[in-house]
């Protein structure tokens, strides 16, 4: 269950109302702007280290997901983009005591256990969002998990929230914003009774003649409270982010996060320290 509960976390902590301070010079409108029949590479990579006190010992965990989605604009009517997408390549890597995970699509039967997932590799499926990059709705995701004969841990990687939680791209302001200016935004997340509140602020810090440039700082508390357990977290997540001018498309990024908990299961208690980086890129194909 704990292990379950860190994969979670590192699905969900991706970045991710709205105030704004006037400043005097050009006002950029950021939004996603893309164009049907285009098509984008999207990486997203998270490099996880977890560590646990049980009982006046240690343990370690550490933990790498890289995945390379392909984007195909279907439609953009201005308000609703459509996408259709799929996973082109997936590596996992995990280490943590009494067992390691070696997952690769690319190598044949690199980990047998997850051997399922090779079949997955390249199938379809659709993301629906705003123009300010919030996805309101899924097709196709969850049913590819559903075809997984599996353990826990991979059908938490094929939810629709897991998903959201990581290509989720809702941090443009509402309005118009000149560099200097901040804005936050306000995100709950809810995963197998874990209720997450990441509150962010976005700071335009300057501009090129086709990049943004994007500071990100911010906290993160969360709370579960269930028979099985009882944790409390609280954290900070900071870093930059790139957006193309003209797709509106995250080109780079880079996020830190960094988490104190104290997990509670029958009378033992258990703090924990979890420090993870983000990053992303993006080009079109």
């Amino acid at each position: 269950m704990k292990f379950v509960i860190a994969v979670v976390l590192l699905l969900s902590l991706s970045f991710n109302n709205l105030s704004a301070q006037d400043t005097e010079s050009p006002k950029l409108d950021l939004h996603l702007n893309l164009v049907a029949g285009d098509s984008y590479l999207y990486s997203v990579s998270v490099d996880q280290k977890m560590i646990q006190e049980i009982i006046g010992e240690q343990l370690e965990m550490n933990q790498k997901l890289n995945t390379d989605y392909k984007y195909t604009i279907e439609s953009n009517d201005g308000e609703s983009i459509k996408i259709k997408a799929s996973c082109e390549r997936m590596q996992l890597t995990v280490d943590y005591p009494g067992d390691q995970i070696e997952y690769n699509s690319e190598l044949k039967g690199s980990d047998s256990r997850f051997s399922g997932l090779d079949n997955l590799i390249g199938k379809p499926f659709y993301l629906f969002l705003d123009n300010k990059g919030n996805i309101h709705k899924t097709e196709g995701f969850k049913e590819l998990g559903a075809e997984l004969k599996s353990n826990e841990f991979v059908r938490q990687l094929f939810t629709d929230s897991a998903l959201i939680n990581s290509l989720n791209m809702d941090i443009y302001p509402a309005s118009p914003v000149s560099v200097g200016t901040s804005w936050n935004k306000l995100a709950y997340i809810d995963l197998m009774n874990v209720k997450l509140q990441n509150n962010l602020s976005y700071t335009l810090e300057g501009t090129s003649e086709d990049i943004a440039w994007v500071n990100v700082n911010g906290d993160i508390t969360g709370m579960a409270d269930n028979s099985d357990l009882k944790m409390d977290l609280k954290g900070s997540q900071t870093g930059t982010i790139e957006t193309d001018l003209k797709s509106g498309l995250i080109s780079s990024g880079n996020i830190q996060t960094e988490i104190e908990a104290s997990i509670q299961s029958l009378d033992l208690v258990s703090p924990m320290k979890l420090s993870s980086e983000t990053k992303i890129s993006s080009r079109k194909l």
